[in-house]
């Protein structure tokens, strides 16, 4: 230990403060330039594996989609709906929504129909809601936005004094849900 900070109080009367400062930085410069030359034989190998694959991929022919019957579609289409075990998560979506934009959903109305010969089921729930416009349109927003199956059929609103605010309105959602 007394040899090396000996060696130490040596090198900085020699060579000073600048000196070491110097010599400290030195020595990182000269590893990174020592391996400058292997880093950039990799950057230019890995460059070179890249563009022959990009090559490689952009010859190869792109499989040609085989054209769909149109029940294959339907199909297709029908399989894109959530299917109706999710009504409740949906529900429950929907009185979250409501409950941010402070709507009461206490009482509705809910109703599972199945047109005939249709893959499609549509569950309708309606709900009276008395509140003010901004937040009633701000809610149909919201459900709209983050339940895509989901259609809006009717918004009715009425005022019974033009002093208030707040509107009575009806607001009537339609689920779309596949067939099982």
């Amino acid at each position: 230990m007394n040899r090396l900070l000996r060696l130490w109080w040596h090198a900085r009367l020699r060579l000073g403060v600048a000196g070491l400062s110097a010599l400290v930085l030195a020595v990182p410069a000269l590893v990174i330039a020592a391996l400058l030359p292997q880093l950039s034989r990799e950057g230019d190998r890995l460059r070179a594996a890249l563009a022959a694959k990009a090559e490689a991929s952009s010859r190869a022919p792109a499989p040609a989609p085989r054209p769909m019957s149109s029940s294959e579609r339907a199909q297709e289409f029908v399989a894109r709906f959530p299917p109706l075990a999710r009504s409740a998560d949906d529900l429950e979506k929907v009185f979250a929504l409501a409950k941010t934009r402070r709507i009461d959903l206490s009482k509705g109305e809910y109703q599972l129909k199945a047109e005939p010969n249709s893959p499609l089921l549509f569950y309708t729930a309606t709900f009276p809601v008395q509140n003010e416009y901004g937040a009633l349109k701000a809610f149909a927003a919201d459900v709209l936005l983050a339940l895509p199956h989901v259609s809006m059929d009717e918004l009715r609103m009425s005022r019974s004094d033009a002093r208030t605010g707040s509107l009575d309105s009806m607001v009537r959602f339609t689920f779309v849900y596949g067939s099982p």
